[in-house]
């Protein structure tokens, strides 16, 4: 596989499995929400197979964490519902005339859908106004005799809005017989606490599908086959890969991309085992105050930060730290709540516990 360097970025490596499952979960109309911590590739993954299934669907997008309120989130909502059929900024065409805009369009469903849409755009009424756009997403692709997949991302950032919105709109929801539903989220506590709580208006609404590190076989056989212009990964060098990131997603590609450009700088005609490890520097250093912050964090409990390194260094078994058993096990759940540590107990930011190791061999 040849890439130029900035073709990395966007590439689904190791998730053919993740693709299958998702897949055949949208085909049987089951609503899905896909969840892992930061930089594990869940909206790449999304988006990987909302393209692969656009022939098939209305593809819906709409990113939570972007919205700053509800009416933001509902315009939102509209905007991405007329891109759908490649109506692009349909709120700012219709503000300017939606009569000469109408006019574009010839079909007499294409027509009702504009006329929908600006009726609810012109709505005063708030709670109107979400129960109307929410609801138009199902007509919408009725008059298009088509299912539509919609994808909220960051779904998590729901909370950020009152108890009583999130209600109305999985009321909404449950009635959508022409829409499947995909979240992602990135808030693993947040998550849980929405879709598998039974108080919560979302619980049972959706399949849990948990991501994790990529699949071994796959990414070697990936770093085996590719060329980044002209430059390759050698069984050595994909060997120190994995020694460092275990084939976490972000991490992986990032190494890959430092690598590369070390491999430039120094003038090596291939990529070396040295300029992986120039490459790591490289990203810890860039890095160091997001892992500051994130140790810092971490740090606000008592013993928390030793539990922690713990793990990080491979230890099945929390030792030489003086509390008693709860408390520990109240600290362990609080690092698995807060996607610190898999529920196998393994990190899940593997460069988290390098920067740690680096920072304790600089004290």
């Amino acid at each position: 596989m040849k890439l130029n360097a900035g073709g990395l970025s966007s590439l689904v490596v190791g998730r053919e499995k993740e693709i299958e499952i998702l897949k055949s979960y949208i085909n049987f109309s089951q609503h899905t929400v896909i969840m892992a911590p930061r930089r594990y590739g869940k909206t790449t993954l999304a988006n990987k197979v909302l393209d692969e299934l656009k022939n098939e669907y209305l593809i819906v997008k709409v990113d939570i964490f972007q919205a700053t309120n509800i009416k933001e989130l509902c315009e939102r909502y509209l905007n991405a519902i007329y891109k759908s059929v490649g109506i692009a900024n349909f709120l700012n065409e219709v503000k300017q005339s939606v009569l000469s805009f109408i006019d574009k369009f010839s079909l007499s469903y294409e027509i009702e859908g504009i006329k929908i849409g600006y009726e609810i755009f012109r709505e005063n009424d708030e709670n109107k106004f979400i129960e109307k756009t929410f609801n138009f997403a199902n007509t919408f692709a009725k008059l298009h005799k088509k299912k539509m997949l919609v994808f909220f991302d960051e779904f998590g950032d729901i909370e950020k809005f009152d108890q009583n919105f999130i209600k109305k709109i999985r009321s909404y929801m449950q009635t959508h017989e022409n829409i499947v539903y995909l979240f992602a989220g990135s808030q693993t506590s947040v998550i849980n606490t929405i879709f598998l709580k039974k108080e919560n208006a979302f619980f049972n609404f959706a399949s849990l599908m948990k991501i994790g590190f990529l699949d071994k076989n796959e990414a070697e056989k990936f770093l085996k086959s590719v060329r980044i212009d002209g430059r390759g990964f050698n069984k050595k060098v994909i060997e120190s890969i994995y020694d460092i990131t275990k084939f976490h997603p972000f991490y992986m590609i990032k190494l890959m991309q430092e690598s590369f450009i070390s491999s430039l700088l120094e003038k090596n005609k291939t990529i070396r085992v040295t300029d992986v490890d120039n490459a790591l520097k490289k990203i810890l250093n860039d890095n160091n105050a997001f892992f500051e912050t994130t140790w810092q964090q971490i740090n606000r409990k008592r013993y928390k930060g030793s539990i922690y390194k713990q793990f990080c260094q491979g230890k099945t078994q929390i030792k030489n730290i003086d509390i008693n058993s709860s408390y520990k096990s109240q600290l362990i759940k609080e690092l698995k709540m807060e996607s610190l540590l898999s529920d196998e107990l393994n990190p899940t930011d593997p460069f988290l516990g390098l920067w740690l190791t680096k920072r304790n061999q600089n004290v």
